[in-house]
């Protein structure tokens, strides 16, 4: 069935039992990621606990400002320390140890000390955490992604992602109903500090596959030049590093233009901090709901994997960028317009789209605008440069206190809407800028 599916007699280039493998792993280990990770969603369960123990609007417009600066922001100061030479495997695993180590910081934080805090010191605590936590998945995340693309050869990737997050997203229908329980039966502070706990757990699960992937030797250098030697080994310094950024921002018109998109993209994407804030005050709902948004949100991912991993694959990424930035302006339309909280789940559901494309094609279509030496280089450039454009949370949950929820979330769609005019004037599909390359 694997075979079928992946129609592995196709692929060249790859030792066919340790490919096996190496999928079927990469399904275990990002699977239970997932689930894990369901748990303590930054779209529906962190801002509701920071509204929960005293955050304004501005504190939970900073939840998705802060996870996104902390994941993205350092990226571009870790690229001179690939060299392309040896294994990348060892650093995955460290990083990836730091990273996971955060969550039962967290819930012993949560359990021993914010109930005895006032919501003045609790709330900055919670969000400094919760940046730390995400600065050391930003050094986990490049090297993991760089890994993971030499691991999976190009044409099997979205699908491989797709099949990740579809089993990772049912598994977390069943989290978010796991949540809803502890909420609803769990005496505070401990029901929230529970569910770190268990994110720790099985994001812990999900290392003990990370380590059992096998790689190839690396034997591409990372060029900077004509003149860099082949050998080199040692760090690079941030001089070479701007240097070569400046190179290709300069010659890479599609990049370049991609970037503009995907910091509007980014924008309209802080909006997600609010939903459930939103929900929760509107609607006078028990904070218990945010494990049934969360349920949407996995069902909604659970859908959008079917799909959109054959579209990546066979289409290229451009088309799923596209309904990235749709599905966002989606999403904030029907916040600003639901009148009861059925409707209101329908915003869930797009979010889902939203979370299920960005883990597809978001670093696959960068990928595949640059030459594999220089992969890392780009995709530091593309979280580093586009990053700081999610301060724009902040600016939304000020206006928030100002003009209200709905203003604000009609502001976010006029963002993603001229995401997705720009997107379609001015990026090519990569794919097929090669095969025109290719054919003359």
């Amino acid at each position: 069935m694997l075979s079928r599916y992946f129609q592995l007699q196709k692929i060249s280039g790859y030792d066919p039992k340790i490919l096996r493998h190496n999928l079927i792993v990469h399904i275990y280990e990002g699977t239970i990621f997932i689930f894990g990770m369901s748990f303590i969603t930054i779209s529906t369960i962190f801002p509701v606990f920071i509204q929960r123990i005293g955050g304004n609007a501005i504190a939970v417009g900073s939840v998705t400002v802060l996870w996104t600066l902390g994941l993205n922001l350092p990226q571009l100061l870790f690229i001179r320390y690939f060299s392309h030479k040896g294994k990348l495997k060892p650093n995955v695993l460290k990083y990836g140890l730091l990273f996971r180590l955060n969550f039962i910081i967290i819930s012993l934080v949560i359990s021993l000390f914010v109930a005895k805090l006032s919501s003045a010191v609790a709330v900055p605590l919670m969000l400094f955490l919760l940046f730390i936590a995400a600065v050391s998945g930003s050094s986990a995340g490049l090297f993991w992604y760089d890994f993971f693309s030499e691991t999976t050869p190009v044409k099997l990737r979205g699908r491989l992602l797709s099949i990740r997050l579809l089993i990772g997203s049912a598994l977390g229908m069943l989290g978010g109903s796991v949540v809803a329980l502890i909420l609803a039966s769990v005496v505070f502070p401990h029901n929230w500090a529970g569910l770190f706990l268990i994110a720790f757990m099985l994001t812990m699960l999900s290392f003990y596959f990370l380590n059992k992937l096998k790689e190839r030797e690396q034997t591409v250098p990372l060029i900077l030049s004509v003149n860099t030697p082949v050998g080199k080994t040692k760090a690079l310094s941030i001089k070479e590093i701007i240097s070569r950024s400046k190179i290709i921002l300069y010659e890479n018109k599609d990049f370049k233009n991609f970037l503009i998109a995907d910091a509007l993209i980014l924008m309209s994407l802080t909006a997600s901090a609010f939903y459930a804030v939103y929900a929760v005050q509107k609607f006078n709902l028990p904070t218990a709901y945010a494990g049934t948004f969360t349920i949407i949100l996995m069902a909604s991912q659970v859908f959008g994997n079917f799909i959109f991993g054959y579209i990546a694959d066979f289409f290229g990424h451009k088309i799923n960028i596209l309904i990235l930035a749709a599905s966002s302006a989606a999403a904030s339309l029907t916040a600003a317009f639901a009148n009861n909280v059925l409707l209101y789940g329908i915003v869930f559901f797009f979010v889902g789209c939203t979370v299920t494309l960005q883990g597809i094609s978001r670093l696959a279509i960068v990928v595949e605008m640059c030459v594999e030496s220089e992969r890392p280089i780009y995709i530091g450039l593309l979280n580093s440069v586009t990053s700081p454009t999610v301060l724009f949370g902040l600016i939304g949950g000020s206006l928030i206190t100002i003009i209200g929820f709905s203003p604000v979330f009609l502001i976010y769609a006029l963002v993603s809407i001229t995401a997705v005019f720009w997107l379609y004037k001015k990026v090519n599909e990569p794919r097929k800028l090669k095969t025109i390359n290719v054919l003359n």
